[in-house]
């Protein structure tokens, strides 16, 4: 499946959980985010209830603000004293 015309992959999440977590994580920064499932694995939700594989997407223009985004959540979650000067 292609990625959508000014939209870029910053990266693939797990699962729909890990996906819905990344997309609040970037929505809560104002940056435009959405997830996509892997074709091949559309037929495992029917199956299983849950897609696996899932990329996130952000518009192109803001791919570098997001992947700063994300790494400095991953900072906030490991230390919750964490702040950067």
């Amino acid at each position: 499946m292609a990625t959508p015309e000014g939209w870029a992959v910053l990266t693939e999440a797990y699962n729909d959980v890990e996906a819905d977590i990344l997309l609040a994580v970037l929505r809560s920064r104002d940056i435009p985010a959405a997830k996509r499932e892997k074709e091949f694995m559309a037929g495992i939700r029917v199956i299983m209830g849950q897609a696996y594989g899932v990329d996130v997407l952000v518009p192109e223009r803001l791919l570098d603000k997001a992947r700063e985004a994300l790494s400095q959540a991953e900072k906030e979650a490991a230390d919750p004293g964490f702040q950067e000067d």
